[in-house]
This record gives structure tokens, C-alpha cells and sequence, in this order.
């Protein structure tokens, strides 16, 4: 069984503060986390000033175009905070929003990358990435079925590490909406299925390990009164370890090595504890005949089974036999 890859989706959470990025990099690891992931925008190479928001909740923004502006980050921070993530042991996970984002993370040495519901279809970021990335995993919130199967055929000669996140891009989805079923379909078309999940509900992305998604994204946040319009969305750091601690469990409940016969031979001292020898059901004077009713089975463990009643039907005993010891055949003539 392959271990479920896990993704807290930071995004723009951090509204442009590298220093909360910093520390939300460090709550995914502390919640052990596989992946940190953050949103790469450049409005020049990605939007024009049309266009619009999809929750507006930024006074301070009069566009999506002012938006992107005020919360990237430059050269200098991404590469700050590349090293933080390699510092703390967190494997770096970005989504590029246009090509020159791409090959932006290109000149920072990341090699895998995250593409986004809204670019499933955007062949132009398809094909760049397919040539230049060794690991591609692309959520699909928005396509159709068709459009679904296009990018399955689109990436089968992708010699990389191709994940496909089922997704419903609705902030928060409701669970009924999450997909599962389409999940299982999905399974049928390519190797390595996962979901990206909005619902807030750290039981979703609990239910999709279960069900042996290979890779598992949701968005993180501290608290749900955190700023932002992907709060309801989002599951705190506090689920997050929650999720992945099912994670390892599930694994270790599905161990391969598990072999039943050595276990029994490792819980011998309690199987002797627990077992149970043939015994009286009450006490029998010497010369007495035993016969099948006298018979019954008590703990620990004893030299007779129930099996071995029938060679002892019908004989005397050699002495006082009390109902609080197990039986031998030299009790019997």
C-alpha cells in the first residue's frame, strides 16, 4: 500500500507576509505534512485589470490585477522561503500561474509542481510543464468529463510523476459535492488519484485516504477566524495533524508484513493464559466412571482438549479428581 501524499495548501493566505508564510511552513511540518504549498501570480504574465474577484474582501485592493500585486513576493522572498523549507524538512510545493511563473520556479530548482482547477485546460501551462517538470499534479475543480479525459490522454507519455486531484472548485464544497464517486471513476482512467479538497471538514480528506487517494491537498490555517476568503474552507493546523495521524495509522493497520501464524507465536504466554483445558464439572471420588456430561473446558490452558473427552468416556478414576484442576489421561484406567 502506498503511503498518501498530504498538501497544506497555504496559497495567498499568508496576504503577502513572508514571515506568516514562515510559520505556517513550519505549522505543516509540525503537523507533519508532506508538502507546504504556496501560489506563484504575476499579473503582468496572468491577468489583465478586468479582471475580477471571486470574494471580495480587500478594502485595500480596487482589483484582482492590485491584488496579485500586493501579495506576491519577490525573487528574493521566494527564495528565502524555499531555503526555510528545506531548513525545517518540508518538501516546497508551488502553483504557477502563467509560464514565466513556471519558469521562475525552474530558476529556484523546483522540479515539481502544482497546477491549478482554473489551468486544467490552460495547454499552453499543460505542455511547459510537461516538458520541464518531473513531477506534475494538476486538481480538476471546473473540468468536464471530456475535458477530464483530454488531460488523461494529454499526459500519457509524461515520463514523470503525474498525480490527478479530483476536486469541486466551491469554497467550502459541501461533502455531497466533494466527488468521491467521480473519484473511484477516475481510478479506472489513470494510476495516481487524489483529492483537493475545500470542504473544511478534515473528515473528507480522512474518508479520500481511506479510499487510497494518492495524494490528499486541503487549505490550512491557524484558526477559522483567520482572515481570508478560504477560512470555511480551510482546516486548522490542529486537524491537519489529525488527518495525517489517520494517515500512518491506516498504514500501519494495513501492514503487509503481518502474518497471522507468527503472531500467535509471539501471544503464546497469552494464549496460555486465555486458553482452556478439559476439567469436571465437579469433583469425581476414585473408582468413579466418567461420562460425557461430567466434562467442561477452564482456564489457563491444560495438557487436554475438548477432543480429548472421547478416549476418556467410559473409564474409572485412578484417584480423587477435584473440579478445580485440569485432567490427564494417567487420572483415568
Amino acid at each position: 500500500m502506498k503511503k498518501t501524499s498530504l498538501v497544506g495548501e497555504v496559497g495567498l493566505s499568508h496576504e503577502g507576509s513572508l514571515g506568516l508564510a514562515m510559520s505556517m511552513a513550519k505549522a505543516c511540518k509540525d503537523a507533519n505534512l508532506d508538502y507546504v504549498k504556496f501560489q506563484y501570480h504575476q499579473p503582468d504574465f496572468e491577468s489583465t485589470k478586468n479582471e475580477t474577484f471571486r470574494v471580495n474582501v480587500f478594502p485595500q485592493d480596487s482589483s484582482r490585477y492590485d491584488y496579485w500585486l500586493r501579495t506576491s513576493f519577490n525573487e528574493n522572498e521566494w527564495k528565502i522561503l524555499i531555503e526555510y523549507c528545506k531548513e525545517i524538512k518540508i518538501e516546497f510545493l508551488c502553483t504557477p500561474f502563467s509560464v514565466w511563473a513556471s519558469n521562475q520556479l525552474l530558476d529556484f530548482g523546483i522540479q515539481h509542481i502544482k497546477i491549478s482547477s482554473g489551468d486544467a485546460n490552460n495547454w499552453e501551462l499543460l505542455e511547459y510543464a510537461k516538458n520541464n517538470f518531473t513531477k506534475i499534479i494538476i486538481s480538476v475543480g471546473m473540468s468536464t468529463r471530456a475535458e477530464v479525459e483530454s488531460l488523461i490522454e494529454f499526459m500519457n507519455d509524461y515520463p514523470g510523476d503525474f498525480h490527478i486531484l479530483q476536486c469541486t472548485s466551491a469554497y467550502p464544497v459541501k461533502p455531497n459535492h466533494v466527488g468521491m464517486s467521480y473519484f473511484q471513476e477516475l481510478k479506472k482512467l489513470t494510476s495516481q488519484v487524489g483529492l483537493s479538497d475545500h470542504s473544511g471538514n478534515p473528515l473528507v480528506s480522512i474518508a479520500a485516504i481511506a479510499s487510497h487517494a494518492s495524494m490528499v491537498e486541503f487549505h490550512v490555517v491557524f484558526d477559522k477566524n483567520q482572515f481570508g476568503p478560504d477560512s470555511e474552507s480551510s482546516v486548522t493546523f490542529t486537524d491537519a495533524s489529525l488527518i495525517s495521524q489517520f494517515r500512518d495509522l491506516f498504514i500501519d493497520l494495513h501492514d503487509p508484513v503481518y502474518d497471522k501464524n507468527s503472531m500467535a507465536e509471539k501471544l503464546i504466554e497469552t494464549r496460555e493464559k486465555f486458553g482452556r483445558g478439559l476439567t469436571l464439572k465437579k469433583s469425581l471420588n476414585k473408582g468413579e466412571v466418567v461420562l460425557p456430561e461430567h466434562f467442561t473446558l477452564k482456564k489457563p490452558l491444560g495438557p487436554l482438549n475438548w477432543r480429548d473427552r472421547g478416549d476418556l468416556i467410559g473409564k474409572r478414576a485412578t484417584k480423587n479428581i477435584q473440579s478445580d484442576v485440569h485432567l490427564d489421561i494417567k487420572d483415568f484406567e
